[in-house]
């Protein structure tokens, strides 16, 4: 009988630990905000690449959600049947539309994360100018981390060697 002994992990450092906390976190914060907002998973990160790039063309939007333009079409259905978004059309293609959140979807969004995002920013900024500093690197090079590996790992999906 042969026993697979898992791979032991590397001893982290705290911060990289209290990483891994915040985005368990982020995950119920999203979580959270979708129950308040009456919206499935899809539908959330429908609004968050509206709220955070601004409106955009079905076409996009089905892109950043990783959808067919057809399954884009239910989502957005779904949201301006809830009030989150609306239709607009575009300003230089009359066949076309934007969609945009609405001013009250976006506000209800804020109102329930502006509290959290206000108590971490005044943290950085409590911080001196070399630990201000410090925070941003580490930030910063998270951030290249992770795009590093979603870059790697689509690379990889797509049989390219990286």
């Amino acid at each position: 009988m042969t026993t697979s002994v898992p791979a032991r992990r590397p001893e982290m450092h705290p911060a990289s630990v209290l990483l891994r906390k915040i985005l368990v976190l982020n995950d119920s914060v999203e979580f959270r905000l979708r129950v308040h907002l009456k919206t499935n998973e899809t539908d959330f990160h429908a609004m968050q690449h509206l709220l955070q790039n601004g409106p955009m063309a079905p076409s996009l939007l089905a892109r950043e959600l990783h959808l067919t333009t057809a399954a884009v079409t239910s989502v957005i259905d779904r949201l301006v049947k809830a009030g989150h978004v609306r239709r607009i059309p575009h300003s230089t293609d009359r066949r076309s539309v934007i969609i945009e959140p609405t001013e009250s979807s976006a506000r209800e969004a804020m109102a329930q994360l502006m509290p959290m995002i206000l108590a971490t920013d005044s943290l950085v900024r409590g911080l001196d100018e070399a630990g201000q500093h410090a925070v941003t690197t580490y930030l910063g090079g998270v951030a290249a981390a992770m795009q590093e590996r979603i870059d790697a790992m689509a690379a990889a999906a797509e049989g390219e060697p990286r």
